[in-house]
This record gives structure tokens, sequence and C-alpha cells, in this order.
């Protein structure tokens, strides 16, 4: 794999990405989510009708899309991203990702084209960076579900063994992602997740917060 694809999808880089858990603190506030079984659960299902049905594949087609697409890809998204707080964290986490990645490789990115959400600004990059498409949404997967992980270990009684026992309980269903996002087109983009969508929606109203949305 790309040594460039993997620097850019490691946790460490200043995407900010590490800032959101998807609604996972609120579920875990109400104790809906509480042990490593709950949390593959909640893995599972993001990826089988939610984040896996929306940002997945949209970074698999930014990888290949012509610059004009690349926007129509983006209105898309920010108009399936109905919840205020996964849609503003998606763009915000794009925009930290692009001026990240343009700071790190100036002259490979000199002429990126414009993207604003995380899945299509990492399909984009990953491209210009030599990336093939394959690993490039092998690495977004592999990043946001190991970065969930990292979350659930700071909101849950939950040992770094056990949240990675849970990490690789989802790893049949993410295949399943990876290999879905890279035959959709445009008109495949949506997801279902209402629990998850008034969780990340109500996780501003919790009384305190380890994260953003």
């Amino acid at each position: 794999m790309n040594l460039r694809l993997l620097q850019l999808a490691d946790s460490a880089f200043p995407s900010g990405a590490y800032a959101f858990s998807d609604g996972l603190e609120t579920l875990t506030t109400r104790g809906e989510v509480r042990t490593a079984a709950e949390l593959s659960a909640f893995l599972c299902g993001q990826l089988s009708h939610g984040w896996g049905q929306q940002d997945a594949p949209a970074c698999a087609l930014a990888w290949k899309a012509a610059p004009g697409a690349l926007s129509e890809l983006d209105s898309l998204l920010t108009d399936l991203k109905l919840v205020r707080g996964p849609r503003e964290a998606s763009l915000r986490v794009g925009v930290n990702l692009r001026r990240a990645a343009v700071s790190v490789w100036p002259e490979e990115l000199s002429a990126l084209p414009p993207t604003r959400h995380h899945a299509t600004t990492f399909g984009a990059v990953a491209a210009v960076l030599g990336a093939n498409q394959a690993d490039t949404v092998t690495a977004y997967v592999s990043s946001w579900l190991l970065g969930r992980v990292a979350a659930a270990t700071k909101l849950m009684k939950l040992g770094g063994l056990d949240a990675q026992r849970a990490a690789r309980s989802a790893e049949e269903i993410a295949q399943i992602c990876i290999q879905d996002a890279l035959k959709a087109t445009a008109d495949d983009l949506g997801g279902f997740s209402p629990l998850l969508d008034i969780a990340a929606a109500e996780q501003g109203g919790l009384d305190s917060r380890l994260f953003q949305t």
C-alpha cells in the first residue's frame, strides 16, 4: 500500500477526525452501548446502514471523479447528511484534511480540485498521491473503524484489546462495505440509521462531552 496513503489515513494526521464520535458518545452516555458486543453492533450498523452507505462510496467515487463531478458529489453528500452535526463534522474534517495534506505535499497537490467533505477530499487527495482506488477506500474505511474504536476506549469501560476485538468482529461487514463502495454509482449513495442520527443530533445537549459530535 502507498506509504503516503497510510500517512493520510493515520489517526495522527491533523484532520481533526479524532474529535468526533458519530453519535457514539450519546449512546454510551445513555447506556445503550456498554460492552464490546454492543460496540461491534454499532460499528456493523454504521457500516451496513449509515456511514458506510454514504461516505465509503463517496470516497471511491471521488478517487476517479473529474473536478465538476467532485463538486456535484459534495453537494449530494450535503443533501444526504440530514443531521446538522454529522454534516458539519464532515465539512470541517474535509477542510482540515485538505489544508494539512496540501501543507505536507505542496508540489503534488498544487492543482488539487476543490473539495469540501471528508470523503471527497480523502478520495481526491489519495488519487493525486498515487494510491489505487481499492487501497484508498480500504484505508478510509479502516481509518473510520479504528477511529470509532479509539473513541470507545475513552467513552466506555473497555480495554484496548476488547475494543480491537470489536473491530475484528466487524471485519467481514467492513470488507463488504469496501467492495460495495468500489462498485457504487452516485445513485447508490444513501443510508438509513435514524437511531444513530438522533444520537448524533442530541450529543450537543449532553451535560458533559469528550467529543464534538
